[in-house]
C-alpha cells in the first residue's frame, strides 16, 4: 500500500506548487507517485495550465481530479469515497499525494500563508487528523525547505530508501 499524505491550505497558499515539486522530487528518486486533486469548481482535466496538467507534467504516474459531481479518469456520478481511490492508486504506486480533502483522515501538511495560524484552517471546517504538520511549527520557509522536509518524512514513513 502506498504512503499517503494530504497537502492542504487556503487558496493561494502554494498547495499545487508544493504538490508538483514533491511529485517531481519523488519521481526523480525512482518512486511511482499518484496525485488526487480535489476541486470544488468542476475544473477541466489536463487542460494546459490546470493543476491536473501540472501534476501530470511533474511526473505523476496517475492523476485523479475529484469533485462533487464526478471524477476524472472520467466518470460521471457515483463518486467513490476518497479512501477507495487511495486504496486503488496505492496498489500501483509508492506514494499518493492528495491536494485538498481537508476532512479526510490521512496525515496532512498544512501550508500557511504569512500571518496565518493552523487554527485558521482547522476552525473553518472540522479536520480529521492522524498527524498535522504545518509550515510554521516545523519552521519551514520556502519551497525547497518544504520539499526537502516532505521527501525525508515520506521516505521515513515508507521505511525504504531508494
Amino acid at each position: 500500500m502506498a504512503t499517503t499524505i494530504q497537502i492542504i491550505g487556503h487558496k493561494k497558499s502554494g498547495k499545487t506548487l508544493i504538490t508538483t515539486a514533491l511529485i517531481k522530487r519523488l519521481t526523480q528518486a525512482g518512486y511511482r507517485v499518484a496525485a488526487i486533486k480535489h476541486d470544488a469548481h468542476n475544473a477541466a482535466m489536463d487542460v494546459p495550465h490546470t493543476d491536473s496538467a501540472r501534476m501530470s507534467g511533474a511526473g505523476a504516474h496517475q492523476v485523479i481530479l475529484q469533485s462533487a459531481s464526478g471524477f476524472f479518469f472520467h466518470q460521471q456520478g457515483n463518486v467513490p469515497p476518497l479512501s477507495s481511490l487511495v486504496e486503488w492508486l496505492g496498489k500501483d504506486n509508492d506514494f499518493v499525494l492528495i491536494e485538498g480533502h481537508k476532512q479526510a483522515h490521512y496525515p496532512k501538511l498544512v501550508l500557511l500563508k504569512p500571518g496565518e495560524e493552523v487554527n485558521s484552517i482547522t476552525s473553518s471546517q472540522p479536520i480529521q487528523t492522524g498527524s498535522i504538520f504545518n509550515t510554521h511549527n516545523a519552521n519551514l520557509r520556502g519551497k525547497d525547505a518544504i520539499i526537502n522536509w516532505c521527501f525525508t518524512f515520506l521516505e521515513h514513513a515508507k521505511g525504504v530508501k531508494k
